[in-house]
């Protein structure tokens, strides 16, 4: 449990910084790579963190980020053979799709393949990735600005009003989190 976002949120803004900076860099060197990867899943890890203890607003995470798809060729990719992605997918035609902001920091918590897009100025522009259970669908490409857009977003968003409600009939509790009442209904 998360009880004061603030040190988590801060560390967000500086490894958003320090992604861009190093991804900015015309080198493909080891430690790029590393580095940008190690700072992208752990912040994918502390937006979901930071999302279960309703420190975020519920339209956050829930917000669809345009990403492209690629679809399977074949079957049989798995972590033994996640270096040869090239050949489980048609990377010549990409889909574009919207994900749910929560469903990509999943995937990425979850990867099983995680590669890096380098532009034509040798600097990593996006990075491709997907999970033993989206694997089925398509390898995914996030542009890297939009990542860092969306932990920067994270960073920035404190909810000033939190609803929990008991839904009457499973008796399930809807939790509701943002700057404006919600709407759904008697507690």
């Amino acid at each position: 449990m998360i009880h004061d976002s603030v040190p988590w949120k801060s560390r967000l803004i500086g490894d958003a910084d320090l992604i861009e900076r190093w991804a900015a860099k015309p080198s493909r060197s080891e430690r790029r790579s590393f580095l940008i990867e190690q700072k992208v899943f752990l912040a994918a890890y502390a937006m979901r963190k930071l999302d279960d203890a309703t420190k975020l607003s519920t339209s956050t995470l829930s917000a669809p980020m345009r990403v492209q798809r690629f679809a399977p060729v074949r079957s049989g990719y798995s972590e033994v053979n996640s270096h040869r992605f090239d050949k489980f997918f048609d990377l010549s035609t990409a889909t574009p799709v919207d994900m749910p902001n929560r469903r990509l920091v999943n995937l990425l918590i979850h990867s099983l393949v995680f590669v890096e897009v380098i532009g034509e100025a040798e600097t990593f522009d996006a990075f491709m990735v997907t999970s033993d259970y989206e694997q089925a669908k398509g390898l995914i490409q996030v542009e890297l600005a939009d990542f860092t857009g969306l932990m920067r977003s994270v960073a920035d968003d404190y909810p000033s009003l939190i609803r929990r409600t008991r839904d009457k009939t499973t008796g399930q509790w809807r939790t509701w989190a943002g700057h404006e009442d919600p709407s759904f209904g008697e507690t």
